[in-house]
């Protein structure tokens, strides 16, 4: 849809970054963002002293997806890894930045899910094509699909137990739709 530079937009990236506006207060919004941001920021850095370069930043209804060019193997990985990593660090700030802190830890809890083309699928890929060269890709797939499975039981836990409402089952619905393991 939209284009800046080596930024782009889709459609449903635009909807979603609408809703998430018109539902956080300002202050979560802001932590968000930032969170998000800092996340963004440590792939970058890590792509470039990896040698690597950013072709493009996508923001997508499950978040943004970067594309890099010149990485492969275990440094590709090590560039997946370091977003989630890199804003775990900002647990560091907690009491001088709370909300940053707590969305950062559940932006990046979320990135780690072994789900491709996510952060955590992308590096278990990256390691698996290492170790099982042929098979990597099917293998992440099934461990998304189990991932998915088990999520789905959380949520129903969560909805029936604990009495949370529908919004753990919506959650884990436009996961399974935004992050398909088969990509």
């Amino acid at each position: 849809m939209g284009r800046y530079g080596r930024l782009t937009f889709s459609a449903a990236g635009c909807v979603a970054l609408a809703l998430t506006v018109l539902i956080l207060p300002l202050r979560w919004l802001l932590a968000w963002v930032a969170a998000a941001a800092f996340h963004e920021g440590c792939h970058a850095l890590a792509v470039w002293l990896c040698g690597g370069n950013v072709l493009r930043l996508r923001l997508e209804p499950g978040g943004a997806r970067m594309e890099i060019g010149g990485i492969e193997g275990w440094r590709e990985a090590v560039c997946a890894l370091s977003g989630p990593l890199g804003a775990l660090s900002l647990l560091l700030f907690a009491r001088w930045l709370p909300a940053v802190s707590v969305c950062a830890l559940f932006h990046s809890a979320y990135n780690l899910l072994p789900l491709y083309p996510m952060d955590g699928g992308r590096a278990l890929r990256c390691l698996l094509e290492g170790l099982v060269p042929g098979r990597a890709e099917r293998i992440s797939a099934v461990i998304g699909f189990v991932t998915l499975g088990v999520l789905w039981v959380l949520a129903l836990w969560a909805v029936i137990v604990w009495k949370l409402g529908i919004m753990p089952l919506l959650l884990v619905l436009l996961l399974t739709f935004a992050k398909n393991p088969l990509h």
